[in-house]
This record gives structure tokens, C-alpha cells and sequence, in this order.
């Protein structure tokens, strides 16, 4: 039995060692962006009247919307910040304020984790794979990263996406002390604003930055502003006017899966409605409409294709009615050029890491055209 308890102590610490080594070797110095001294936080649309750092919407709209779309309004999905580092390792720790990290389609990765990215100097992406545990805090570490250091002399620049289904209350930045540690400012292109459902959120990603917004982000080059909201993205009035606030390069209303309990003409209204307010104060930047992409062909469940299919027969009504109004550069993306297809959702609806790619590659097409960029 001695014996028996030697050999469980000595395995005990055999394990520990390695953890207690890494732990008190490296001093590490921590960078909290909410008391950077100037703003770093990217995909925000108002960076003023927060109540929280991380909120995506003002305080002062609280009272004028419906409870759940402020309550999802405090999800962080599309907000991320930069920085260039020298450093190795790179270790993030942070709180987010629902400890119900996961859902039953949507891992935890993707509700409640961060990502991180670095651009290549040949215009490609690098992708950090980071090692994670979910508690109370929860702490990503980067390791063995490439620097490269004969093409990046000064450091790689680094994107960090932040949780796209959860609040972030609090989070740190790690690295080596005696590593360099450059914040970077947001970036000054005029966003590409996308108003739209669980969908433009982020449901169901495996990770924040295979987000459709995220990954059509990257792929234009120009920040996005993510304003979808699970279930509730409904082409509200409150939201329009909030919408209209921002100067953006372009407008995409993405609320058809939203919709689909609406009668047709109340859904009309509201699209009529809601590109006329976003005319009237900004008159040329373009606006997109986006059908419902929930695929139809194949699909067996007949009520969902008559909900998507009448919903995308409205909103091209009431394109073709702005069209013959005068109302200028106004586009559509259609189902078939988003092409979800059956292999591209996790329920019919919410894509997989496949359909977001399918959403934004779609999505790159029609802005590249738009704004004539390549």
C-alpha cells in the first residue's frame, strides 16, 4: 500500500512539474483593451454611450427596443481588435458574462470563443490554432507562432475575433515581458453594415472568425459592422433610424429568415420602409437585399419552401416597386447566388462553417461589383 502511494505522488508530480515550469519561467505582461489610450475596438458602429465596453449598441436605445434585441445587442459577435507582436505566445483570458457556453447545435467555440487571425504580406491569411479552457475564466493560448521573421521584420499583425453568441465583460492580452506589444487603431474605411438574423450573427460557426461577416471581412479588406440579432433581426424601425446614423460604404438588410411570420404585406412595408429611411439620409450609398438563402431544392419539409419562397417573392415585389420609385443603387442577392444547398446548414437554416463560406463568398461578389474593386 506504501508503495502503491509512492508511485501515485511520484505520477502526480510528474504532471505538475511541466505546468508549474511553463507557469513561473515566463513573466508575462498583460494588455486590457478597454484602458488602451486610445480606441482600438473594430466593428462597433457607436463607440460613445456604451454601457458596456464590449456592447454593440448605445444605452440610449435600451428603452426604445424590444428587450431581446437589446439583450442580444450586448453579444460581441463582429467586434475584434488588432496589434503587432514579436511575441511567441500569445495567451488571451477573459469573462463572459452567461456561463452556458455552448448550445446544442453551436459549440462553445463558436458562442463564447475568440479566434485569432494574422495577414500574410501576399495578401492570404494566417490562422492561429489556439489551445482553450472554458470557466470562469476562460484562457486561449497561441503557441509556436510562426514569425517569420525575414518577411516581417516589424512583427505580425494580429486580428482577435471575440465571441459571437456571448458578453464579454472583461479580457486581457498576454505575452512574454520583454516581447514587443503594438495596439492598432481601427481602421478608417468607411464599414460595410450588415442588419440581419441569427444567421449574420454568427449561428452556427465552429469559431468566431468563420463567421459569414467575418470571413467576407477579411476578403474585402474593409471593416464590418455585425448588427444581426438571433431571432429578432425584423427590419424594426428603431433599428433602421439607429442604422441610418452611420456613414457606410453599403447597407445590407438581411432579415428575410426573420420574417417568415409576418403576413407578405407587412413584410413589404417594412422593407419599403426601411430603404427609404436609409435613402433619405444617405442617398447613394448602395443598399443590398438578401433573400431568404434556406434552401428549397430537395428540401422535403413543404411548409419551410412555401415560407422561403413567399418570402423571397415579397421582397423582390417591393424591389421591383423601389426600382419604378427612382430609388437608386439598390441591389439583390438571391438564394441561388448565396447556394446554401443541403450540405450547407446544421438545421436547414443556420449554416456550417461551409455555408458561411457559400454566404460570403456570394456576398464578395455582389460588393466587389458594387464598388468596383477586384
Amino acid at each position: 500500500m506504501r508503495i502503491q502511494k509512492i508511485i501515485a505522488f511520484a505520477v502526480v508530480c510528474l504532471f505538475a512539474m511541466p505546468v508549474f515550469a511553463q507557469t513561473s519561467n515566463v513573466k508575462m505582461k498583460w494588455w486590457n483593451p478597454s484602458k488602451n489610450e486610445f480606441p482600438v475596438l473594430e466593428g462597433q458602429g457607436w463607440s460613445k454611450g456604451l454601457q458596456n465596453f464590449y456592447d454593440r449598441i448605445p444605452v440610449r436605445a435600451e428603452n426604445a427596443l424590444r428587450k431581446p434585441v437589446w439583450s442580444l445587442s450586448r453579444n460581441s459577435a463582429g467586434l475584434k481588435f488588432r496589434f503587432k507582436t514579436k511575441a511567441r505566445q500569445i495567451v488571451v483570458r477573459y469573462i463572459v458574462e452567461k456561463k452556458n457556453f455552448a448550445m446544442l447545435h453551436f459549440p462553445a467555440t463558436g458562442v463564447s470563443g475568440v479566434d485569432l487571425y494574422s495577414p500574410n504580406n501576399d495578401g492570404s491569411w494566417a490562422w492561429a490554432n489556439g489551445k482553450y479552457k472554458f470557466g470562469d475564466t476562460i484562457t486561449y493560448t497561441f503557441s509556436n507562432l510562426d514569425l517569420d521573421t525575414k518577411k516581417y521584420k516589424d512583427g505580425r499583425e494580429y486580428h482577435l475575433y471575440l465571441p459571437l453568441y456571448n458578453n464579454v465583460s472583461w479580457l486581457e492580452v498576454g505575452v512574454a515581458e520583454n516581447a514587443d506589444f503594438l495596439p492598432l487603431a481601427p481602421r478608417k474605411e468607411k464599414p460595410v453594415i450588415v442588419y440581419g438574423t441569427s444567421i449574420a450573427q454568427g449561428g452556427c460557426a465552429s469559431r468566431p472568425g468563420m463567421a459569414w461577416t467575418a470571413i467576407l471581412e477579411r476578403k474585402l479588406g474593409i471593416p464590418m459592422i455585425n448588427l444581426g440579432f438571433s431571432g429578432n433581426g425584423q427590419l424594426e424601425k428603431e433599428l433602421i433610424d439607429l442604422i441610418a446614423e452611420i456613414d457606410a460604404s453599403v447597407f445590407v438588410l438581411d432579415c428575410l429568415p426573420n420574417l417568415g411570420g409576418f403576413k407578405p404585406e407587412e413584410v413589404s412595408k417594412r422593407i419599403l420602409a426601411s430603404v427609404n429611411t436609409l435613402r433619405k439620409k444617405h442617398p447613394k450609398t448602395p443598399i443590398i437585399l438578401t433573400d431568404n438563402a434556406g434552401f428549397i431544392e430537395n428540401r422535403m419539409d413543404a411548409a419551410v419552401r412555401r415560407t422561403v419562397t413567399t418570402s423571397n417573392q415579397t421582397s423582390a415585389a417591393a424591389y421591383q416597386q423601389l426600382v419604378k420609385a427612382g430609388i437608386k443603387d439598390i441591389y439583390q442577392l438571391s438564394t441561388q447566388e448565396i447556394g446554401l444547398g443541403t450540405d450547407g446548414t446544421v438545421d436547414g437554416s443556420h449554416p456550417t462553417d461551409l455555408g458561411m463560406l457559400r454566404y460570403a463568398t456570394a456576398y464578395e461578389t455582389l460588393i466587389k461589383k458594387i464598388l468596383g474593386t477586384k
